[in-house]
């Protein structure tokens, strides 16, 4: 598989999950265990992209154990692939090989020598990886419960974004660079508003002070590309905190899902970009909650 079949496969399966209405952030992240999908090898969690594409493949197949690698790394630590199994692919930046690179124009601007590009990889999952050793038992995530006024004051000091409760809409504004949310009683508990939360955060993240998005205005690309964003980095927080994204957040923005599919079908690559946007959104906002 290339990378512009990689491309194509993961925006089909966007596509099709999206007018099904079972995107990734619609559905409880428990059900396929807890945290994010990692290297069963090194231990180091997959990103952006992949962390997206491995989780899929877990939550569809039911297995709790997000350990995947690939078949020379099954090899190095004596596994077996179990016979019919297939690999799922993942995107790998590589370092050009010298005569593509020398046949090659012109470097990045700023580039140190290496010029990277992405390469498709296969990887299997654990329960594929015949001797891989059981899976160890993992701390208890965190427990949020009763700290939601600490995780707000904490991220609205650190980020700067005042959080405003009243009113029946939860919303991010830009200009005046603050959340304004409903009161807290007014969620089916502390998880829904949570995830509300946060989700407004994500788009928080994006202000030119911060991570400096496009924002676009209501009902052009752009604006319809940051939602895509923000879910997804509502996702991508649920996989590393266990807070699940508001799932009744996603259902009153289903007039988004239109413009997503035009936008992906548009660009076979804009699912990668959203998810590398969304990864570094994520981590600006767990590594300020921690």
């Amino acid at each position: 598989m290339n990378t512009q079949e990689f491309y194509a496969q993961i925006t089909e399966k966007m596509i099709h999950a999206l007018e099904s209405g079972t995107a990734p952030w619609t559905r409880p992240w428990k059900v396929t265990g807890d945290g994010v999908p990692v290297n069963a090898l090194t231990g180091k969690p997959y990103r952006g992209v992949n962390a997206l594409n491995l989780s899929w493949h877990a939550l569809s197949m039911g297995v709790p154990d997000m350990r995947y690698a690939t078949f020379k790394q099954a090899v190095e630590a004596g596994w077996k692939i179990r016979g019919g199994s297939k690999g799922i692919p993942i995107l790998k930046l590589v370092p050009v090989e010298k005569k593509e690179k020398e046949g090659r124009e012109e470097e990045p601007p700023g580039n140190s020598g290496d010029l990277l590009i992405p390469k498709v990889y296969f990887v299997f999952g654990a329960p594929d990886l015949e001797g891989i050793p059981a899976l160890e038992e993992k701390p208890k995530p965190a427990d949020w419960s009763g700290k939601a006024e600490e995780i707000r004051s904490r991220l609205s000091t650190a980020l700067n974004v005042p959080v405003n409760h009243g009113g029946g809409r939860a919303f991010y504004s830009r200009t005046d660079d603050r959340i304004q949310m409903p009161g807290e009683g007014n969620f089916e508990g502390e998880k829904a508003y949570l995830g509300t939360l946060l989700h407004e955060f994500a788009h928080a993240t994006g202000h030119e002070k911060r991570l400096n998005r496009s924002f676009g205005v209501y009902g052009d690309p752009d604006y319809a590309f940051e939602e895509l964003v923000a879910e997804m980095t509502s996702l991508f927080v649920a996989m590393s905190t266990g807070i699940s994204p508001a799932e009744a957040h996603f259902k009153n923005h289903a007039a988004y899902v239109r413009s997503w599919i035009e936008a992906l079908e548009k660009d076979k690559k804009a699912l990668v970009r959203a998810s590398k946007l969304a990864q570094t959104a994520c981590d600006l906002l767990v590594n300020t909650m921690q």
